[in-house]
Formats: C-alpha cells, structure tokens, sequence
C-alpha cells in the first residue's frame, strides 16, 4: 500500500480522537462545543466515503440486513448490556461523582437534553461508529492483516477515541483505566460479529443495546444521586 494510502489511514485512525481534542476539551460555551462536535464528527466521518471512492470503490456495499445479523446482535448486546449495568450498579456507582459529573455534562446541554441525546447516542451516534471502525477500517485492515490483527487495529482506534472523551469526564484513572478496557473489549466483539455477520448490522444491534445500558448509568447519574 503506497505512502498517499498509508497516510490517509493513518489520518483516519486518529480523526476521532482528535476530534474529541477540540470539542470534549474546548473551554467554549454549550453552543460552540456543540457546533465544534457535528462539524468534527461529519468532516471526520467523510474519510471513509472518500477513501473507498478513491482507493477502494469495489468495497462501497450496503448492509445486508437479515433476522440472523439482528439475532447475533441482540444476543451479544444483551450480555454486554448485562455486564454494563452489572458493573455500574455493583461497584462503579460508588466510584463516581455525581454531582461533578452533572456539572461537566450540563455544559452541553446533556441534562436539559437527556431524552433526546439518549436515543441519538444509542441510534445514530452508535450507527456511526460501526459505519466508521467496522464497516470502513476494519474492513480495510483485514484485507491487509487479517482478521484478529485487524480487529485488534480497529478496537484501538476505536478505543483511542473513548479515551479523551472519558478522560474529561473521569479524573478517577482507575475508573477510565476500567471503562476504556471495556470500549476495547466491545471493538474487538463488534469486529468479530461483522466478520461473522457480513455487515454492520450485527454489531450496530449489540453496539446499540450496549449504549442503552449506558445511558440506564447515566440516568441514575443525573438524576438519581
């Protein structure tokens, strides 16, 4: 693969982690941060369109939604959805600040917006980030790598990312240390039902029931404590 391509990749293995640079630590007032964040987010989710345009068109597919792609994802985003909560109400509950975190999120608006930012989170953001590391680097990796290196590849990047947005929010190392192994964990998993599935809809299912579990933490957060 020539330098042009190498570099592009490389580029769009960080893009989201640099995104978060601008928006999850800017100093900028609610409206600005969230300006920053969809402007970031569409620029940074352009590559992959861009890069299978120019480089790869013959992988440009769509995904093939079928009940058994559904079903794994389902399955898998029930156990990690079970873990998530688990984990939270067993243990990380008690770990975390309350009141602190209604402070840093309230800057964005997430509390006045908790029922609308939730199903975006769970639906589109999630969407978006099995468009982005599955369905394009994953993809693009195993061609060159294979699977397991490819799928490890992706989780990082993926992961990656997830650490400057938890960062922000969990000045507990311990605490991050644990929830960014967990992000790993579930790139690794979403890239082996895409493999499994042939398409995002597997692991956007998972990845979807995942994040709802998520936000189940983030309610009690917000609004419980």
């Amino acid at each position: 693969m020539g330098l042009i391509r190498w570099t592009v990749l490389i580029l769009a293995f960080l893009g989201h982690a640099g995104a978060a640079l601008l928006y999850a630590r800017s100093s900028a007032d609610a409206d600005v941060r969230g300006a920053i964040y969809f402007s970031s987010k569409l620029v940074v989710n352009a590559i992959p369109l861009l890069w299978l345009w120019r480089f790869e068109r013959h992988l440009l597919t769509l995904p093939k939604p079928t009940w058994r792609a559904a079903g794994w994802g389902a399955s898998f985003g029930l156990v990690i959805g079970a873990v998530i909560t688990g984990a939270y109400f067993l243990g990380l509950a008690g770990e975390i600040d309350a009141g602190v975190m209604r402070g840093k999120v309230s800057s964005y608006g997430v509390v006045d917006h908790f029922f609308w930012f939730a199903p975006f989170l769970c639906i589109v953001n999630s969407g978006l980030e099995e468009y982005y590391w599955r369905w394009f680097m994953y993809k693009v990796l195993r061609r060159r790598m294979g699977m397991w290196p490819a799928a490890v590849v992706s989780a990082l990047g993926f992961t990656l990312h997830h650490v400057v947005v938890l960062s922000a929010y969990f000045p507990d190392v311990g605490v991050a240390v644990l929830l960014n192994a967990g992000v790993f964990a579930g790139g690794v998993i979403w890239a082996v039902l895409y493999e499994k599935c042939g398409s995002i809809v597997g692991p956007w299912v998972s990845h979807m029931l995942a994040d709802a579990a998520i936000m189940v933490a983030a309610y009690d957060i917000l609004f419980c404590r």
